[in-house]
Order: structure tokens, then C-alpha cells, then sequence
């Protein structure tokens, strides 16, 4: 049953980020610069100013910067999630080590370059040899971070019991 569900959760992973690939380039960055303007406004609340309305479109360079950051960083946490989620998977099939590393690899790097390829038939969308590279990267963060915790924080407490 365990394995059943992350599974399935696995698939839902893979499914948002087949959803938000496939949003076209005007909804993504309406997205992306909605959330640009809550941080912002988010800032300027700390400081005591007043907040701004919502603009589609960036008022400067540097909020275009913001924007590109986002969108970034969105790409390196959908895949964060999902090499998390695949980590999990495969060490409760009994891989671990050398060999696992290799599977949540491939796995994570060849949905990535799905990801992109399906990108280039989504209206005003593009394909980024750099949004694989920080897809790999979120998945690596993600995998890292699942191996300590399932190694060394886990492992102890199970040890302790």
C-alpha cells in the first residue's frame, strides 16, 4: 500500500510539472509576476510603505531580474520535489547506493528533458538547455538531501529504538 501511494505520488509530481510546462508563456509570466508584485509588496509592508497594485509587466529591470529568479527557482523546486519523491520510491524497492543514484538520476534528468522538449510546442514558450541544467540541479539538491535524511537522521533514530 505504501508503495502504491508514492507511487501515485510520484505521478502527481509528474503531472504538475507537465501542467505548468504546458501553460502558455502569458499565463506563465502573469503567474511569475503576480508573485514578483506579493513579494514585493510582502517587502515594502515590512518597511512601513505603502503596497502597490499589480502590473503584468515588470516597471523595471530589476523586477524583471525578480521575475527571471522565480522562474528559476520554480524549475529547480519542481524538481526538488520531484527527486525527493523518486528517492523515496526507490529505496523502498531495496536500491540504495551506487545504483540508486543512477536511477534517480536518469529518471529526474530524462523528465527534464521531456519537460523541455514539450515546451517547444506550447505557444510562446521556449526550450533551455539552462532550464534542464537547473532541473538537474533542484533533483540533485533533492536526492542529496533525501539520502542525509533517510542515512543519517533516520538511520539514528532507528538505531536508538
Amino acid at each position: 500500500m505504501k508503495k502504491i501511494f508514492l507511487i501515485l505520488l510520484c505521478i502527481l509530481c509528474f503531472s504538475f510539472i507537465f501542467y505548468n510546462s504546458s501553460q502558455n508563456a502569458n499565463v506563465s509570466n502573469d503567474r511569475s509576476y503576480r508573485i514578483t508584485n506579493d513579494l514585493r509588496n510582502f517587502y515594502r509592508k515590512l518597511k512601513g510603505e505603502n503596497q502597490r497594485s499589480y502590473t503584468k509587466l515588470p516597471t523595471n529591470p530589476r523586477d524583471e531580474k525578480i521575475n527571471i529568479f522565480i522562474r528559476k527557482n520554480a524549475h529547480a523546486f519542481e524538481y526538488f520535489l520531484l527527486a525527493c519523491v523518486v528517492t523515496i520510491i526507490i529505496f523502498s524497492l531495496g536500491l540504495k547506493g551506487r545504483y540508486a543514484v543512477v536511477y534517480i538520476w536518469f529518471i529526474c534528468l530524462f523528465y527534464a528533458v521531456l519537460d523541455e522538449f514539450h515546451q517547444l510546442y506550447v505557444p510562446g514558450r521556449t526550450s533551455l538547455v539552462s532550464d534542464v541544467l537547473v532541473d538537474f540541479l533542484g533533483a540533485n539538491i533533492g536526492m542529496w538531501i533525501s539520502y542525509f535524511v533517510y542515512y543519517v537522521i533516520l538511520k539514528k533514530f532507528i538505531r536508538k529504538k
